[in-house]
């Protein structure tokens, strides 16, 4: 079979079909057909289409030497340096315990931090690691300012755990070491006290008189409270029913003022009765007052 070529320009169909020789006549009507198709088509391309995709391959060239070159840092901050783009004011506000040199920290900026290229999200989760981080919020202000809000966490309470004493917000969580600035809280005792605040609160709040006074709550033996009042009178509250052993001492104490005596503690361990043990003093006067009602009932004795 012969080869059919287009390569001489200004051939028409006839002499193509001419120069076929042997070509069966009905193959030579079909090439005729095909050959008018070929020759209304259009073989322009668009138009500086050239052009373009030399500036593709450059573009990509380049692209490609940065990545390898390992330059693409260096190239962002300088076109960011260039387009006025570059983090050069951080405004932080709404933070008392915790530093600005912590926040920055946790920021991780290079000195040419790109303002569109800061990850938000991962900054904000970088930063509520920080203890007294409860949430912070991350703005962009164009064109060169991040600006960040902290919400602290609330300190709730003291926890005294090892020797040591934290800081504690209301859900239990550890805050930090504890300063002076803190002495006013509520001081938590004992291993688990710190996840257990609400617990001793509830056995309190219905007695105000009592609320207002307590200092300390002590969980022995993670079973059962002591409360400390501020005048270091310790009430001993039993495992079952503490509730209603509060009731009691609140009652005594509204009918004859039981915890403003010179008494050291309420024993209500055992739920139907209450020991009182009185302070040294108190122990000593009491212990004078029996001898001496000793003393006068003999003699009223021999006397008789």
């Amino acid at each position: 079979m012969r080869q059919i070529s287009r390569r001489k320009t200004g051939q028409t169909v006839e002499g193509l079909a001419a120069s076929a020789g042997a070509v069966p006549t009905k193959f030579a009507s079909w090439f005729r057909r095909r050959m008018k198709v070929v020759e209304r088509m259009d073989w322009r391309l668009p138009a500086h289409v050239g052009v373009k995709g030399l500036a593709v391959l450059f573009a990509a060239t380049a692209i490609a030497g940065i990545v390898s070159a390992g330059r693409v840092d260096e190239v962002v901050g300088e076109v960011s340096h260039a387009a006025g783009l570059v983090v050069d004011n951080v405004r932080i506000s709404g933070q008392m315990e915790t530093s600005e040199v912590a926040v920055l920290d946790k920021l991780e900026l290079n000195p040419d931090a790109s303002l569109p290229f800061i990850n938000v999200e991962a900054a904000k989760a970088r930063i509520e690691t920080l203890p007294w981080v409860q949430q912070a919020t991350l703005r962009k202000i164009y064109p060169s300012t991040l600006k960040i809000t902290i919400d602290e966490r609330v300190p709730f309470a003291l926890w005294q755990h090892d020797q040591s004493v934290s800081v504690i917000d209301q859900t239990g969580r550890v805050i930090g070491d504890a300063g002076e600035v803190h002495n006013g809280l509520l001081r938590l005792i004992g291993k688990g006290a710190e996840t257990r605040v609400d617990e001793a609160l509830s056995l309190v709040d219905p007695f105000p008189a009592l609320r207002d006074r307590l200092k300390a709550a002590v969980l022995v033996g993670e079973r059962r409270w002591d409360l400390v009042l501020d005048n270091g009178v310790t009430l001993m509250l039993p495992e079952e029913q503490p509730a209603t052993a509060l009731a009691q001492v609140a009652a005594f104490d509204a009918s004859n003022g039981l915890l403003s005596k010179d008494i050291v503690s309420l024993d209500l361990r055992l739920g139907d009765r209450m020991f009182v043990r009185l302070s040294p003093d108190a122990a000593a006067k009491r212990l004078a007052a029996i001898k001496e009602q000793e003393k006068l009932a003999k003699r009223r004795g021999a006397s008789t």
